[in-house]
């Protein structure tokens, strides 16, 4: 509602305006009344107006000097704050009058007795031009106060700019400060190996991340108008000011928890928040800010309750690497042995090590992939295919920046018991009859253009895994039992057929007739049209 005084001599003009006028449907509400123009001026310095409604003729400050002395104190800055719009009622139809308000700027002079409908035109009318007015005025303070605190971020402001930020946030000279950056991290079900959201709807589906925190924040804070929030990458940042830590008595963490809770209960959404080093000179608000980019890096090695305030972690010593490389070894070593509940408990204890040592999510990231890209290194050795595992893209997918330890946890697990039980299978594969399999698939394809490395892949092998493995079952090179093949069938032709040489040769697989010649005189001792010859000859 916009604000209006009501200004006349005649109590009973005032009363009887306040019951004429549908005020609320108008859109404003009357906050005060006075009977002269020298109590009008001390109530307008005092309660703000948006319209003032003020008959001209009143006993020692008329209406006209009324506004005369407003606006002349307003343009000289001795009145604070906006100046009202004014609107004259007069029983007086005077041109004198009426030339005086229009050069004061009055926004209308409507007569007496008053015509209801008029004046609630006027009201109406000027109702738009107020919203109009506010939406401006707060789109340049909202300018205003970005631009002060981007200057205090960066460490570019001086004292006046500070000043100027302090007035436009209604900030008194030290209250406390602090600057918070909101992650958003998803929650995990544990239920088995197919890990997805439990009981919350993805943040696309509910718009943009920034635009929750937003309304969240609105919601507790309905008040502060000019609560700007800055895009980090994916986190959103904010600055806290003494009126929104207050009602915690300046407890900076109290504040932030239940800001956190109030992700859950609204949103129904888990964050994890930043706050950086509290600060009391708005000066200091860039090292506000620098303190929460780096409380970012002891994540992990706080309690799991999602708040990390720099004031009580800063002493502790960050790990950038991942350095536990025997741990590593070690994880590898029991699944390859299928001690499971040992790997279990291994595993449990390398990530508890890790927060120990305050490793930053960073170090945390490079050391689960690190351990990921050996087990499949393990599991390619022996021709298992990867692409098939249903825990391997969850626990690539999982991000430091948007997840939490324990979903790392969970997530390596999974992947580290379906890897333990595909290596078991795979080499009880190879065991049974994978080379049966293979040989029977040659000799029904050795017509084709086929080779150790072609066939490798159709059974997922390694080619030299499979080479020695073939030498070592059926005492002879591949290659060697691969040309046995095509050779007796070269002959069989020759015998049973009329096909000419180079024929024969494209039949049996082979590219090249000379190949072909080369190869058959190599194991015959003879060339082919000698081998086929000689049968003639002999029948």
């Amino acid at each position: 509602m916009h604000q209006v005084l009501l200004v006349d001599d005649e109590v009973y003009a005032r009363k009887g305006l306040r019951k004429l006028i549908r005020w609320e449907a108008c859109g404003f509400e009357v906050i005060g009344e006075a009977d002269d123009g020298d109590e009008a001026y001390k109530q307008i310095e005092r309660l703000q107006p948006d319209v003032v409604i003020t008959d001209i003729r009143m006993p020692e400050t008329d209406g006209l000097e009324l506004i005369r002395r407003t606006n002349l104190d307003g343009e000289q800055n001795e009145i604070g704050g906006k100046m009202p719009y004014f609107i004259i009622v007069s029983g007086y139809n005077d041109f004198t009058y009426a030339q005086q308000a229009v050069r004061y700027g009055v926004q209308d002079y409507i007569l007496k007795p008053i015509d209801e409908i008029e004046l609630e035109a006027t009201l109406s009318r000027l109702s738009a031009v107020l919203k109009q007015r506010k939406s401006a005025e707060q789109g340049k303070r909202e300018r205003q106060y970005m631009r002060c605190l981007e200057q205090l971020l960066y460490g570019e402001a001086h004292s006046s700019a500070a000043e100027q930020w302090l007035e436009l946030t209604d900030t008194q000279s030290g209250d406390m400060l602090a600057y918070l950056l909101f992650e958003y991290n998803p929650r995990l079900c544990s239920d088995g190996p197919e890990i997805t959201c439990a009981g919350e709807e993805d943040v696309a589906q509910l718009g943009s991340f920034h635009q929750i925190v937003r309304a969240v924040l609105k919601r507790m804070y309905p008040q502060d108008s000019l609560m700007h929030l800055r895009q980090h990458g994916e986190r959103v940042g904010v600055l806290l000011t003494g009126k929104h830590l207050c009602s915690d008595a300046n407890n900076l963490r109290k504040t932030v928890e239940k800001i956190q809770s109030s992700f859950m209960e609204m949103e129904n959404i888990r964050v994890c928040i930043y706050a950086g080093a509290t600060c009391q000179d708005p000066l200091l608000i860039g090292h506000a800010y620098q303190t929460a980019l780096k409380a970012i890096a002891y994540k992990f090695s706080t309690e799991d309750d999602g708040v990390v305030l720099f004031d009580e972690v800063q002493h502790a010593q960050v790990q950038w690497m991942h350095t536990d490389h025997e741990k590593q070894q070690l994880l590898l070593r029991l699944m390859e042995e299928q001690q499971m509940e040992a790997m279990e408990v291994t595993l449990g204890d390398w990530f508890t090590e890790m927060r120990a040592s305050c490793y930053a999510p960073a170090a945390v990231t490079s050391a689960v992939h690190q351990l990921v890209s050996s087990v499949v290194s393990i599991l390619q050795s022996v021709q298992s295919d990867v692409k098939t595992m249903t825990t391997l893209q969850p626990v690539l997918d999982w991000q430091s920046e948007r997840g939490r330890l324990v979903d790392a946890h969970q997530l390596l697990n999974f992947f580290m018991e379906e890897a333990a039980r595909r290596l078991a299978e795979q080499r009880l594969q190879i065991q049974k009859g994978a080379m049966p399999k293979i040989k029977s698939y040659i000799e029904e394809n050795y017509s084709k253009n086929i080779s150790l490395k072609s066939i490798a892949s159709e059974f997922y092998m390694n080619p030299v895994y499979l080479g020695q493995r073939f030498r070592k079952v059926y005492g002879m090179y591949f290659n060697d039992f691969l040309l046995q093949l095509r050779i007796e069938e070269a002959k069989r032709l020759l015998r049973q057929t009329d096909l000419r040489v180079y024929e024969v040769a494209e039949r049996v697989g082979f590219g090249s007739s000379d190949y072909f010649a080369t190869q058959f005189e190599k194991i015959e001792a003879s060339s082919p049209t000698e081998y086929r010859n000689r049968l003639m000859g002999e029948g």
